[in-house]
Parts: C-alpha cells; sequence; structure tokens
C-alpha cells in the first residue's frame, strides 16, 4: 500500500491539509531527510577534506580546495532550489508534485559522488561537488514542500521534531562509515551514494500527495519565477522567516564545518576519531530535545521562543569552541551546539511553512527558504576558509558563529503569524 493522503476525499493540492498524515507517510519522510544528510555531512565533514588533503599540499591549500567547491556549488544552489521549487509547483504527476522530483534529484546525487570519487584534480572536485549540491537541493525542496501540501498545521512541529532526529543521526551514521568502514574516496563516495539511495527512494515511490489538477496549474514563465523570487519577501513574515533561518544555519554551520581541521592543527587530536565522538555528541542533544520540545510546540502554539532558546544555545557552543580548545571542551560545546540546534529543528518546519504568502507558490517559496538553509552552509565554508588562514584563526570562525547565533534570536521576533 501506498502512504500519503491521496483519498482524501477530493482535495484540491492547494487547500490546507486537515487529515493527518501516518507513520508510514512520516518514517519515509524523515527518512529521506536522514539519508540526505547522511550523505551530505559524511562526505561534507570527512570525505572531501580527505579528498581535499589528498590533492593538495599543505594544510591552506587543503582549506581553499574546500572552499572553492563549496562557493561553486552555492551558485548551483541559488538556481536549482528556486527552479526545482518553482517546477514541482506546477507538475502533474499522478504520484503529486513532489515525488517526481524526490526521484530525479537523489539520482543526480548518486551519480555525481561516483563521478567525484575517481577524481584526482581541483576542478574534478568542484564538479563532482556542485553536481550533488544540486541534486541535494532538488530533493530537499521537493521533501520541504510536501509538509505543507500533505502535513495539517496542527502536526507540523512533531514532523519537524522527527526531521530533527533524522538529521542529526544521519550525519553520525555518514561520518562513522567514512571513519571506520568507507576509508578509502571512491569507496566512500560509492557507499554513500548507495546508502543514500537506500533511504531516500522509499519516499519517491512509496507515497503518494494530491495530484494538481490541470486547472490549477500556475503558467510557466521565466519572467514571473524570477520576479516571484523576491515577492514573497515584500512579506515580512517570511523575510524575518528567511533571515532567522539563515543565521541559525550560518552559525551551525560555521560551528562544524571545519571541526575536522581544528581538531588536527588546533585541539591537536586525531580529526578522524574526533570528528565521530563531537558528532555523537552533538546527535544526542539533538535527540534528547527534539521530539519533546516539537511536541511541546504543538500543544502550546508556541514557536518563536524555542527559536530564542536556541540561539542562545548556540552562540554559547561557539565561544566555548573559540576559547578552550581542548578535547574535553570541544565535547562539551558540541553537547551544547545539539541541544540548541536540536531545539531548533523541532520547530523549523512548523515556522517556515506558516509564513507562506500562496499555496500555489509552496514548492517556489520553499526553494527561496531553502536557500536561507543551505547557502550558510555552503557561505560558511567559504568564509571559514579565509577567517581561518587570514582573520585570526579558528576563534575568529568560532566568534562568527556566535555572533551569527545570537542574531537569529532578534529576527525572529517581529514574526506575527509565528506565536
Amino acid at each position: 500500500m501506498t502512504a500519503g493522503v491521496a483519498a482524501a476525499g477530493g482535495r484540491s493540492a492547494l487547500d490546507e491539509p486537515l487529515r493527518p498524515v501516518g507513520r508510514q507517510w512520516t518514517f519515509s519522510w524523515a527518512m529521506a531527510n536522514l539519508g540526505l544528510f547522511l550523505a551530505n555531512y559524511g562526505a561534507q565533514q570527512i570525505v572531501l577534506p580527505r579528498q581535499a588533503n589528498a590533492i593538495a599540499s599543505d594544510q591552506d591549500a587543503a582549506v581553499v580546495v574546500q572552499s572553492w567547491a563549496n562557493a561553486c556549488a552555492s551558485v548551483a544552489t541559488v538556481i536549482v532550489s528556486i527552479l526545482a521549487g518553482a517546477l514541482s509547483d506546477r507538475t502533474l504527476h499522478r504520484t503529486g508534485r513532489r515525488q517526481v522530483w524526490v526521484l530525479c534529484g537523489v539520482v543526480l546525487c548518486a551519480v555525481a559522488f561516483v563521478f567525484q570519487g575517481s577524481q584526482h584534480s581541483i576542478a574534478g572536485v568542484v564538479v563532482g561537488w556542485t553536481a550533488f549540491t544540486a541534486g541535494f537541493a532538488v530533493v530537499f525542496v521537493a521533501l520541504s514542500a510536501a509538509v505543507p501540501d500533505d502535513v495539517p498545521v496542527n502536526q507540523r512541529a512533531r514532523v519537524s521534531s522527527y526531521f530533527a532526529v533524522g538529521t542529526a543521526c544521519g550525519p553520525l551514521i555518514g561520518v562513522a562509515a567514512v571513519t571506520f568502514l568507507l576509508t578509502g574516496i571512491l569507496d566512500a563516495y560509492v557507499g554513500l551514494a548507495l546508502l543514500l539511495l537506500l533511504c531516500v527512494l522509499p519516499f519517491g515511490f512509496l507515497t503518494r500527495g494530491i495530484p494538481l489538477r490541470r486547472t490549477e496549474r500556475p503558467p510557466l514563465a521565466l519572467r514571473a519565477i524570477t520576479l516571484g523570487v523576491f515577492m514573497p519577501l515584500r512579506s515580512a513574515d517570511f523575510a524575518w522567516a528567511c533571515g532567522q533561518r539563515a543565521l541559525i544555519n550560518l552559525s551551525n554551520a560555521l560551528a562544524q564545518i571545519f571541526l575536522y581541521q581544528y581538531l588536527k592543527d588546533a585541539v591537536r587530536f586525531d580529526p578522524d576519531l574526533g570528528t565521530l565522538v563531537l558528532l555523537v555528541c552533538y546527535t544526542a542533544g539533538i535527540v534528547v530535545v527534539a521530539i519533546p520540545v516539537g511536541r511541546y510546540s504543538d500543544r502550546t502554539g508556541k514557536r518563536k521562543r524555542i527559536v530564542v532558546w536556541s540561539s542562545a544555545a548556540q552562540g554559547a557552543a561557539a565561544l566555548i569552541l573559540a576559547f578552550v580548545p581542548t578535547f574535553p571542551a570541544a565535547i562539551a560545546g558540541a553537547s551544547l551546539l545539539g541541544f540548541g540546534y536540536g531545539a531548533y529543528l523541532s520547530v523549523d518546519q512548523a515556522v517556515v511553512t506558516q509564513v507562506l504568502p500562496h499555496a500555489e507558490d509552496r514548492g517556489k517559496d520553499l526553494g527561496v527558504l531553502q536557500l536561507s538553509s543551505a547557502l550558510p552552509v555552503i557561505v560558511a565554508a567559504a568564509i571559514g576558509g579565509v577567517l581561518i588562514t587570514s582573520l585570526g584563526g579558528f576563534p575568529a570562525l568560532f566568534l562568527a558563529s556566535a555572533i551569527a547565533g545570537l542574531a537569529a534570536a532578534f529576527c525572529v521576533l517581529p514574526i506575527r503569524s509565528v506565536s
């Protein structure tokens, strides 16, 4: 049997969903997100640095390779997120608007990883990582748009909390796999590609959304799509939600993305083992808080105060990493970072789906919002290299993370459509 709400009494694809989604839909959706983050973090934290170190001659050169790969991938993310969202809004497939995009995106991710694993040049790494990031953007936008399509408002924080658990456990599994089992470069990329397919394909094949009627299909025009990127930003709530999401993800990314190099060069600890240990602590922090905080949020309707708490926790974690470069302090910082980010993720989907201006543009608007989630990771890799090599080293990196985390709290307060 297929999961979903396809038989919801003739409901339009543009209507607000009222019927709760079942466990099968929630599980396959959470597993798809787990697979995305498993592959992304396993590669970003371990395999890409390992490949960069194999290509480059020293630490600074390896950082530059990573920065170039992520900077180029950011361009693809901007374009693909918006186009994939807009095109999925107009998709008339019988299984719904999002499922076919999930399938196409995950295949692109897998092919890109196999290609990247065979590369031995900076150009090859940049091309492979850019293609993977494009596929990641397609899948993530489609999965995000499935939430306002199918999940009622009073169930979204609970669904978001499972998203938090999935996206926390995914990186841990990915890093563990490439640390202990897939210790080469090619085998790591191929292994991550297979795990990604295993996690994501069930949602694409086994769930169904509400098919879009041809009469409901918005016109397709490049000018309209281009202008549509900026139109939702005229909504103050949408703009503030973009800002707070971008800042809290930038804070989290700055605190994590160069942990491998931080452990190797500042803490003087085995970076493979150390990254895994810190990721375990980070994941435990997320898992402990995510589901109870999500249920609390759905029960009370409160979202903004949770974002404020999480922002403060992330800022404090970054300060620990900045000024106490020891492994025990890094464990404390990673745990606190997990508590903060887990609380945030437990309400993230609820917050962003409650500020969408128009039902017919959910995918495109979430594609815009996706930029505030994906670009900070890529921007962090690009500017992080500059902070480390030219503007004060690792303390400057983590201080920037703390500032971004605290600034996120001020962006969520003006949002009126969220309590």
